[in-house]
């Protein structure tokens, strides 16, 4: 009797637990991170990654400050290490350290956790704002806005110093400086700075818009004339008194790499390279997605484990390579 042929179950690989679609996606879950269009249940890591129209925003209340969310309308403002739920989800926020209410979203579903961390900050956080904290996780999503070698950053202090001779030295020759900045919530850093330095500091509407819905932001002035200083972002459209040659610098990140300005700052509002890779090795991550400009050398540096998410990438977490 010829034996039975023994028919063999296929197993399908584990589905990845994050895609990129306009956003990082929860798989299994309703949560989207940082989601660039429309989502039912949106976490932000910073005021700037909110976008708009979400059905209900998850985000600590400094963030729902700043863009003008209110939890009345169904939005989530959630603490720092207060764990709630969402079905069977247990979720927490923890510090991020990229800014002011900046957070990672820590999730665990079922035994099955991960970080999405946004981009961190583990030195020289904002004022009043600590450092980005580790959770162990089994997946990590993280940006890496910087990641290339040469992403190495002063102590904020240090650079803080320039910046503070750069506009004294301007004023003493009867000019008002601009700083432009990559977004509102380091406008007000920067600010704080400035200010605390005895200098008078107005701002571009989008930076003025942030410090008045936050009671302990910076003191800003609303009369150029009588500033010390103008601190901007880009897509502010501000009226600098002339003359002007010389007296505009950016004061970003981005002075590390080539860009449109004379002069440049190089504060770190982010992580670093050697920062970035420390952070991550310490939350023992199994599968590590990385995102943002720098993903491609940060991912190659941590190995195997590490892949790139985001357009035009589409990451699975088995794929036949591995």
């Amino acid at each position: 009797m010829a034996p039975c042929a023994v028919a063999r179950s296929s197993r399908a690989a584990p589905a990845a637990p994050v895609v990129w679609r306009d956003g990082v996606h929860l798989t299994g879950t309703p949560i989207w991170c940082d989601a660039r269009r429309r989502r039912d249940v949106c976490f932000a890591s910073t005021a700037d990654r909110a976008g708009s129209g979400h059905g209900q925003l998850i985000a600590t209340p400094t963030t729902l400050a700043v863009v003008g969310a209110a939890s009345d309308a169904g939005h989530l403002a959630a603490p720092l290490h207060h764990p709630f739920t969402l079905g069977t989800l247990r979720l927490e926020l923890v510090a991020s350290g990229r800014c002011l209410g900046a957070a990672s979203l820590h999730v665990d579903a079922r035994g099955r956790t991960t970080l999405y961390a946004g981009a961190i900050r583990t030195i020289d956080p904002a004022p009043g704002e600590l450092a980005a904290e580790v959770r162990a996780c089994d997946a990590l999503v993280v940006a890496a806005p910087f990641g290339a070698p040469h992403h190495q950053f002063q102590p904020v202090a240090e650079v803080a110093e320039r910046v503070i001779a750069w506009v004294r030295a301007e004023r003493a020759g009867r000019r008002i400086p601009t700083a432009v900045v990559d977004t509102p919530l380091d406008g007000l850093e920067l600010a704080g700075h400035l200010v605390g330095a005895g200098l008078v500091v107005t701002a571009g509407k989008l930076v003025r818009d942030a410090a008045t819905r936050l009671p302990d932001a910076p003191k800003l002035t609303a009369s150029t004339r009588d500033a010390d200083v103008i601190v901007r972002t880009e897509r502010d459209r501000v009226r600098v008194p002339a003359p002007t040659d010389g007296a505009i610098a950016l004061v970003s990140g981005r002075a590390l790499d080539a860009n449109d300005y004379a002069l440049a700052f190089a504060w770190p509002f982010a992580a670093g390279r050697d920062e970035l890779l420390a952070w991550i090795e310490q939350t023992r991550a199994r599968d590590i997605y990385v995102t943002g400009a720098s993903a491609e050398p940060i991912a190659a540096a941590l190995g195997p484990r590490a892949r790139v998410l985001g357009p035009p990438h589409q990451m699975t977490l088995f794929e036949a390579a591995r």
